[in-house]
């Protein structure tokens, strides 16, 4: 919950954040989740960005959210792609936009 918390910036309320984190907690329990730190946060990062995008139904945030983490954070990504999420999380850039 705590790196939950940080991604946050403390803006949303307990129960928000409940909400988000138990979509995070079914998604990282999934066989096919890759449960390596920089996939853990970059999934953090981005179910903060749908939610505060407005993404608040939680039945709605966990269909996105599984289908989001099972194309770019299962256990089966590219090498391309897993350079790149742990490039960013070594610079400490796991956060990103999804509103535009």
């Amino acid at each position: 919950m705590e790196g939950l918390k940080r991604f946050t910036k403390g803006d949303l309320s307990q129960s928000e954040l409940e909400v988000i984190k138990q979509v995070f907690d079914l998604v990282t329990r999934q066989s096919w989740f890759d449960d390596t730190q920089y996939s853990r946060e970059g999934f953090a990062a981005a179910l903060v960005s749908l939610f505060r995008c407005g993404m608040i139904n939680p039945t709605q945030l966990e269909r996105i959210a599984m289908f989001w983490a099972l194309s770019d954070f299962s256990q089966s990504m590219s090498s391309a792609q897993r350079t790149k999420l742990k490039s960013l999380y070594s610079r400490g850039e796991v956060e990103r936009q999804v509103c535009y």
